[in-house]
């Protein structure tokens, strides 16, 4: 109970992004406050978002108002943007955890029951977002080499989305995990 959770500063050289469980080293988990990362994410979410719908805008306006004007690459733009909007806003519902779920059988269980269930969905999330990310990392690999049609950009950068944001759900995956078992340890 006598564990602070803020954000420590770093020699001075801004926030770290990711704290230990350290307290002999003065590092403490940060979970309610915002991290570097976590801003990171949101001006990402934000600004891929606001691109795509400038860009879905364009598209509709030119196809409807101006019709000797052909955007071709609008369309490839578009669906990098979403699913950039989506890489980066996807660990921020891990973070917050605010991803969806079914929880009407779950609300109907026993305490002890909930905790072993809860323990056993971070675990399983872990799991799974490392294996993500390492195949991520391997499908990003293969668009090296490959160029998208009509914008002509590496795929890499399109397909390196998935490693993207599965790094980050698991970062915050096995911290929202460590605040779940200390929680769990003080009575809460």
């Amino acid at each position: 109970n006598n564990i602070v959770i803020r954000q420590n500063k770093l020699k001075g050289n801004g926030f770290m992004p990711f704290c230990a469980l350290s307290k002999a080293k003065g590092m403490v988990i940060n979970m309610r406050n915002k991290d570097i990362i976590e801003t990171i994410l949101e001006i990402g979410t934000f600004i891929s978002f606001i691109v795509l719908i400038t860009v879905v805008l364009l598209q509709v306006i030119t196809r409807f108002l101006i019709p000797s004007v052909t955007l071709v690459w609008t369309e490839e733009a578009s669906r990098f943007l979403f699913v950039y909007s989506v890489a980066f806003a996807a660990p921020l519902a891990m973070k917050k955890k605010e991803f969806v779920n079914v929880d009407i059988l779950f609300n109907i269980l026993p305490k002890t029951m909930k905790n072993i269930i809860e323990f056993i969905i971070y675990i399983i999330t872990v799991i799974l977002f490392v294996i993500v990310f390492i195949y991520g990392i391997q499908f990003a690999q293969l668009g090296i080499n490959q160029m998208s049609p009509t914008m002509h950009i590496p795929m890499a950068i399109a397909y390196s989305s998935i490693a993207i944001s599965s790094f980050f759900i698991v970062a915050y995956a096995i911290l929202n995990l460590i605040v779940y078992v200390r929680d769990i340890k003080n009575g809460r």
